[in-house]
């Protein structure tokens, strides 16, 4: 064998080690995190802001965390109490080593709002995969929700759309989603590199603050399974909303990829749901923020 020859051997088998240390990395570095999670317990993550009576609760999108609301709602914590959540297997909540059905969202939802005293005259502001979990929160407890502030509200009206949709989206978003080989590849390896990918992400995405960015690894899987293929894909929200709409406040940006502004009016129309049209795009709401706050008070 020439010198050549043993460089590319070594090489070679340096590279099938690497491989084969991935997915044990992962596996190491997804059990440390559901071990710091362990004293939650049976409850969600949760940060507290303010004094008020009334409550406020806050769910961010899919893959986000209480950090995407940074501060621009903290104002409203002298006559509100401001209520932060982190959806099930996101954030810093518990990680489940199954993937999460509905059900699983809201039983652990009402357990943590429970416990924070938030079961009465309760305004849900949710992002995304969020106003999912709130449509059909307030549909399950009617008397303890007073309104609902949707932001970006993903409407499919059955799975095939809902799969359309994501492929309409981006090609990552669809091949990451629904390509069950590279999802698993790419989960992995995002789980095997989580330490380092919290620090470089942030300066690849310099359009979103970098704590919400960092915070977007903060799930593995089963999470990422439960939030689509047992959340998004199988549960209209048209179906909370046609019960609930008039206590419904829709906010969607005109240049929102996950749902047409003319499908959102339509959803606002059948529901009797109040429709407000905001300039931006999917992951900058919070730009908006004043608007927003008009809702979530009722003021016009």
């Amino acid at each position: 064998m020439t010198r050549r020859q043993r460089r590319a051997a070594i090489a070679v088998g340096l590279f099938g080690v690497f491989l084969l240390a991935i997915p044990i990395a992962a596996k190491l570095d997804m059990a440390r995190e559901r071990r710091a999670r362990r004293y939650l317990g049976d409850h969600l993550y949760s940060e507290i802001r303010g004094g008020g009576d009334e409550p406020i609760v806050f769910l961010p999108g899919l893959q986000g965390s209480t950090r995407y609301w940074g501060t621009a709602f903290d104002d409203l914590g002298a006559t509100h109490r401001l209520v932060f959540v982190d959806a099930l297997g996101f954030g810093r909540s518990p990680w489940p080593e199954s993937p999460t059905t509905l059900d699983d969202h809201l039983i652990w939802l009402h357990r943590t709002l429970e416990h924070a005293g938030a079961t009465r005259n309760v305004t849900i502001v949710a992002h995304s995969f969020g106003t999912v979990l709130a449509a059909y929160y307030a549909q399950r407890y009617p008397a303890e929700v007073r309104r609902i502030v949707l932001l970006g509200t993903p409407s499919f009206a059955n799975e095939s759309e809902g799969r359309r949709r994501i492929r309409q989206m981006s090609f990552l978003a669809a091949a990451f989603t629904l390509n069950r080989p590279l999802a698993v590849a790419g989960c992995t390896t995002m789980c095997a590199f989580r330490p380092l990918l919290r620090r470089a992400l942030p300066l690849l995405r310099r359009d979103i603050p970098s704590e919400v960015v960092s915070d977007s690894v903060l799930h593995d899987l089963p999470a990422v399974d439960g939030a689509v293929f047992e959340v998004l894909l199988k549960h209209p929200i048209a179906t909370p909303l046609a019960e609930i709409g008039p206590r419904t406040v829709l906010i969607h940006g005109r240049r929102d990829p996950v749902t047409p502004v003319c499908c959102i009016e339509q959803l606002a129309l059948e529901t009797g749901a109040r429709l407000v049209i905001v300039s931006g795009d999917h992951h900058h709401y919070l730009d908006d923020a004043d608007v927003i706050k008009q809702q979530i008070t009722g003021a016009q």
